[in-house]
């Protein structure tokens, strides 16, 4: 295969993206020039790779040592206090509040401990709280400049509700997955243009003002691949650090790239700065995205 090479300078660093040229054939005989924004099919690099993957990316966090508190009128409990959150996600929590020793009145929610980059949104913020338990739910997001969790780290937060001088809490260990999910645009074919473009439908963190993913040494990105689009595609990974997809096996539509029965994974360690595109039909290029992973300061 002869590789051509695109040269794109982006904010963090310059990007080499392996365009689909010429191709040598299985039979070793010599294919002829590709024509421009077109693909061979014989050209993949690692479609059929390994993913070496990272634990770190579906353990969950160690349950909090106490639960919470309360003086006594009220008391919290939640659904999970446990949650693990992929970068660029969200989880939703059930907070319940149970009056005690016939308590009644209003209270106001709050969760405390979020990591940077994380945000928590009560709905509603304030309960009235009278004979029965009343609930809320709590929803907390995860942006893509959060850092990930560490190996056996986590986040204490902290959900608390407070009446006048009536207050408990609920603790809950909270911990951000070194993961995310690369979604292909519903109609991405109608957003392909010329040349080289990186689309922000894929995640404004990965578009025209790409966002570095933040973890540390040892604790690698693990990137699956979501269709959301009503046809199948093919990633054209430039090999190495991100494996082309399979070019016998597309990616269904409204479905996860699957390999061998489970999620397909493409792990990413500090360092990486990668870019790949749609594989099939033309201008695949203009349909780019692009990951960088930095090491947490």
């Amino acid at each position: 295969m002869r590789n051509v090479l695109l040269v794109a300078v982006v904010g963090l660093a310059t990007v080499s993206i392996l365009g689909c040229g010429d191709a040598s054939s299985s039979t070793g005989i010599r294919r002829g020039p590709v024509a421009a924004g077109d693909h061979d099919p014989d050209d993949s690099q690692d479609e059929g790779k390994t993913d070496p993957g990272n634990p770190n990316a579906t353990t969950p966090p160690a349950p909090p040592s106490n639960p919470g508190t309360s003086t006594g009128q009220i008391a919290v409990s939640v659904s999970n206090a446990t949650p693990a959150v992929d970068l660029g996600a969200e989880v939703k929590i059930t907070v319940t509040l149970t009056p005690q020793a016939g308590f009644q009145g209003t209270a106001d929610l709050t969760a405390t401990g979020l990591p940077e980059g994380v945000t928590g949104t009560f709905s509603p913020a304030q309960v009235a709280v009278n004979t029965t338990p009343v609930t809320s739910e709590l929803t907390l997001k995860v942006a893509f400049s959060a850092t990930a969790s560490a190996a056996g780290a986590s986040s204490q937060v902290v959900v608390n509700a407070k009446s006048g001088d009536a207050t408990a809490s609920a603790n809950v260990s909270f911990k951000i997955n070194p993961a995310i999910t690369i979604a292909i645009p519903v109609n991405v074919n109608a957003l392909r243009t010329t040349g080289t473009v990186f689309l922000d439908q894929y995640g404004t963190a990965f578009g025209t003002n790409p966002q570095a993913l933040k973890t540390q040494a040892g604790n690698p990105i693990v990137v699956k691949v979501n269709n959301l689009d009503s046809v199948t595609h093919i990633i054209h990974g430039p090999g190495g650090a991100f494996p082309h997809g399979d070019t016998g096996n597309p990616i269904p539509a409204t479905s996860l790239e699957m390999q061998n029965g489970a999620p397909r994974t493409r792990t990413l360690p500090v360092g990486t700065n990668v870019s790949a595109y749609l594989h099939e039909g033309n201008n695949g290029q203009s349909a780019s995205f692009r990951i960088s992973v930095v090491a947490a300061p």
